[in-house]
C-alpha cells in the first residue's frame, strides 16, 4: 500500500489539488476492484463448502450420478464413491486429500481470512473517499477564491 504524506492542502493550487484528487481517485478505484475480487473469491469459497456438505450428505451405499468436468465445456459421467473425501486445490496447482470437516475447515479459514482482509480494504476506501472529498471541497473553495481575487483586481483596475 502507499505511504501517507502530509500535505496542506491550502499551499496547492487548483490545479494541482485536480491531480492529487485524480490520484486519489485512481487508487479508491483500485481498491474497490481488489474488494470486488475478494468477494468474488469468497463467494466460490461458500459455494466449495455448500458443495462439499451437499456431496457428504449422500450416503455412501448409494451411487451418485455425477457430471465431472474434463475440460470448461467438456463433461464426463461419473459416479461418486465415496461421499466424505475430497480432493482440495491448495493452490499453485496442488491437491490434498481431505475429509469433509477438514474440506469446510480449510475453506472457512480461507473466508475468515478474505473476510478480515476485506474490513481493512473498506477502512482504506472508506479514509480514501473522505479525502477525496476534502480535497472536492478545497479544490471549490481555491477555485473561489482565486475568482474573487480576480473580480477585485478588475474593480481596482
Amino acid at each position: 500500500m502507499s505511504s501517507s504524506q502530509k500535505i496542506d492542502l491550502s499551499t496547492l493550487s487548483p490545479e494541482q489539488l485536480a491531480v492529487v484528487k485524480q490520484q486519489l481517485d485512481q487508487e479508491i478505484q483500485h481498491f474497490s476492484q481488489s474488494l470486488q475480487a475478494l468477494n468474488m473469491a469468497k463467494t466460490k469459497f461458500t459455494e466449495c463448502i455448500e458443495d462439499v456438505k451437499q456431496v457428504s450428505s449422500i450416503s455412501e451405499s448409494k451411487k451418485q450420478p455425477i457430471l465431472v468436468p474434463g475440460s470448461s465445456s467438456l463433461y464426463i459421467p461419473g459416479e461418486i464413491v465415496e461421499s466424505k473425501s475430497f480432493m482440495v486445490d491448495i493452490g499453485t496447482g496442488y491437491y490434498v486429500e481431505k475429509t469433509d470437516e477438514e474440506a469446510i475447515a480449510f475453506y472457512q479459514k480461507k473466508i475468515d481470512k478474505l473476510n478480515t482482509e476485506s474490513v481493512q480494504i473498506q477502512n482504506i476506501i472508506k479514509e480514501k473517499s473522505q479525502t477525496s472529498l476534502l480535497l472536492e471541497n478545497q479544490i471549490r473553495q481555491a477555485a473561489f477564491t482565486r475568482h474573487e481575487q480576480s473580480k477585485a483586481n478588475e474593480t481596482k483596475a
